[in-house]
């Protein structure tokens, strides 16, 4: 779910907040019980709970490899951020240098897709090529 505007957070819900003026935010939940870490669930993958509380992540995180995917996610990549947690996302830079292993960052309130979170390649990863 993402919420533009306001940087309010309900229980239970995992927010992109996007703002003109500051940095975008992306929010995970963790389990109160078990402390697992996970993106929009309504459960606990390991326990079972209901009782998320929503954190603010770093937006940090490395691509994965991805698996079982339809063409219409040819352009969603699972990324593993720095939490623990695993979110498909949308990737902003070259397509050669979009492959599994590469670090990437939330990308600016300005690149907007829809209701997927975007990344950005770190620079390194960016400035790398096949060459």
């Amino acid at each position: 779910m993402f919420h533009t505007g306001s940087t309010g957070l309900r229980s239970g819900t995992a927010v992109l907040v996007e703002e003109s003026a500051a940095e975008p935010e992306l929010h995970f939940q963790r389990c109160r019980w078990c402390h697992t870490t996970t993106f929009q669930r309504l459960l606990c993958p390991t326990c079972g709970s209901t009782d998320l509380a929503p954190e603010l992540s770093a937006g940090e995180g490395v691509i994965s490899v991805r698996r079982g995917f339809t063409a219409a996610e040819a352009d969603l990549w699972p990324v593993h951020m720095a939490e623990g947690f695993v979110v498909r996302c949308r990737v902003d830079g070259p397509p050669h240098a979009v492959r599994p292993g590469v670090r990437v960052r939330i990308a600016p309130a300005s690149v907007v897709a829809g209701r997927r979170p975007v990344v950005r390649l770190c620079e390194e990863a960016a400035l790398d090529g096949w060459f």
